[in-house]
């Protein structure tokens, strides 16, 4: 508590001091450099979302995840290790509290495309190695839209996705695998 109040007056008609006038300039400047910064990023700085998204019913999609999941029409084969592709395309489903397919193995070098959505509500899917985020993939997955992500996995291991999105009282259980085999 002061002392004694602080004098009746118009504190607007004060002139600014040099130190305020400095930090007012520092904040502005920084300020616009934020502003241009974000649409450069946006365009040169490999930071976009995939090109790749189609709105899609969720029950269409969940289809063709338990398609795949299952070895069905030709996408995927199951065996012992989990599902394998027969192509590029991965198809991966998200649903309150597990990633389908549970484990899917993929082969080191090879470009894929991997497909997203969700059964249910928002989820995220980031993956991780070893504890490690890895493959830098952190994308919400949102019910009613498919996302396609071009990915190539240089090294060979266990890849955990992790659903970063809370998505209810199971979440912190809603891990899924890409186990990836092969030599670099």
């Amino acid at each position: 508590m002061p002392i004694r109040p602080p004098e009746t007056r118009n504190w607007w008609s004060v002139p600014l001091g040099w130190e305020e006038k400095t930090w007012l300039s520092i904040v502005v400047v920084v300020g616009l450099a934020m502003f241009v910064m974000m649409p450069l990023w946006h365009a040169f700085g490999a930071q976009n979302s995939p090109t790749e998204s189609y709105r899609v019913s969720p029950n269409g999609y969940w289809q063709k995840v338990m398609a795949f999941n299952d070895g069905n029409g030709g996408l995927s084969r199951r065996d012992a290790s989990g599902v394998k592709p027969t192509g590029d395309d991965v198809y991966l489903g998200a649903m309150q509290w597990a990633w389908l397919p549970n484990q899917t193995v993929l082969e080191v070098g090879h470009r894929y495309r991997i497909h997203l959505s969700s059964k249910d509500v928002n989820h995220g899917f980031s993956l991780h190695k070893e504890g490690e985020a890895a493959q830098k993939a952190n994308f919400q997955v949102v019910p009613g839209y498919e996302y396609v992500l071009t990915m190539t996995f240089e090294e060979p291991g266990t890849y955990e996705i992790v659903c970063q999105e809370y998505c209810g009282l199971g979440h912190q259980y809603m891990v899924g695998k890409i186990v990836v085999e092969g030599e670099r």
